[in-house]
């Protein structure tokens, strides 16, 4: 479905730029598909946690936001160049037509992108609906059901290089959105089992204080292990936390990813680019529950204290090669983690006490 999707609007753009664009308006036409791409991968998160936060229809915000911020800022550009194109400029149809269809082929690609990005954020599946993992099967993370003209893939691809270049800012998009596609669309797997595919800003919070160290280092089957204790808030959405309207919370391991950057880079943590890791199961005294991707973790009442699930997260990561930056819960929740050290009894000690809210980003 999603390959005739962009088939679609590839012609019916072509077409567009054939049949009504001058040269200066094909160019402008271009020009305003590529800033208007660019405004809302910035600052479409921003509009969605304006509902998000206040509890309406949360699931749907960050596809609402997206798709709503695109048509109106494409739409004022568009009209606006008009406004700049005072003087007609005719070279000919041997200039217009391929000037039109060059620009035509490109916006359609970005038009197209977008649209599957859009889809992609709405927590939907079926025959109808873009999906790049199945709901009901076996997650294999390496392989994602990429349509046969990923245009999605070209326009995260545009954006992240746009933002680490001239127009950067101080927290990377490759670091906070490191595999973008599969980030959003794994998010939303089981949306159709009530597991909400975002969460509040402020649900995540780690242990607070100078003897409890949330990142800690384990050997495990002769595997590195990063162990990490986070603790997520129960609360409603609308209160700072990743509860439902009935307090109850339940999340996918899929949406609980560590990012980690190269050691040798990690002196700039919120710059350049990271890489996402996937949990392994829980950590338990000296063994780790194993989890499968998408099974749908619910914590019952006698696991939650003082409304907050406190859980030691593993993922697989090389303690020489790879350093752990953040940690992200479902599609909006993030937090900065210190420094990883080794575990001590101490260490564990400390962490059998509840942590203290810390400041998310």
């Amino acid at each position: 479905m999603s390959l005739v999707i962009v088939i679609l609007v590839l012609l019916l753009t072509l077409a567009f730029f054939y049949l009504k664009c001058s040269m200066m308006q094909s160019l402008m036409t271009l020009w305003s598909a590529v800033l208007t791409t660019i405004v809302v991968f910035s600052y479409y998160e921003w509009v969605a946690n304006l509902f998000i936060s206040r509890g309406y229809a949360p699931n749907f915000a960050l596809c609402g936001s997206f798709t709503l911020l695109f048509v109106v800022i494409f739409a004022s550009l568009r009209s606006f160049s008009e406004l700049l194109i005072t003087t007609p400029v005719d070279l000919g149809n041997v200039v217009k037509l391929p000037v039109a269809l060059v620009c035509g082929l490109l916006a359609g690609i970005i038009f197209s992108g977008n649209l599957l990005v859009a889809l992609g954020l709405l927590p939907l599946h079926g025959k109808i609906f873009y999906s790049r993992f199945a709901p009901d099967a076996t997650v294999v993370l390496s392989s994602p059901q990429t349509p046969a003209l990923s245009t999605d893939g070209f326009v995260a691809g545009l954006y992240r290089q746009i933002s680490s270049g001239s127009m950067r800012s101080a927290k990377s998009f490759a670091v906070l959105h490191a595999d973008y596609l599969s980030q959003i669309h794994l998010n939303k797997l089981k949306t159709k089992d009530s597991v909400l595919s975002v969460s509040s800003r402020e649900a995540l919070i780690l242990p607070k204080g100078k003897t409890k160290k949330p990142v800690r280092w384990k050997t495990v089957d002769d595997k590195e292990m990063a162990i990490v204790r986070v603790g997520v808030q129960t609360k409603k959405i609308e209160d700072g936390g990743a509860g439902d309207a009935s307090f109850k919370l339940a999340f996918l391991p899929v949406q609980v990813r560590l990012i980690v950057k190269e050691a040798n880079d990690a002196g700039r943590p919120m710059t350049g680019t990271a890489e996402p890791k996937y949990p392994v199961g829980l950590w338990g005294g000296e063994k780790v529950t194993k989890w499968k991707l998408n099974q749908i973790i619910a914590p019952d009442s006698t696991e939650i204290v003082d409304r907050v699930y406190w859980m030691d997260v593993a993922f697989e990561c090389s303690k020489s090669e790879e350093t752990p930056v953040l940690l992200e819960f479902k599609q909006n929740a993030v937090v900065g983690l210190p420094e990883a050290v080794d575990s001590t009894p101490e260490i564990e000690r400390a962490l059998d006490n509840e942590g203290e809210k810390e400041e998310s980003l």
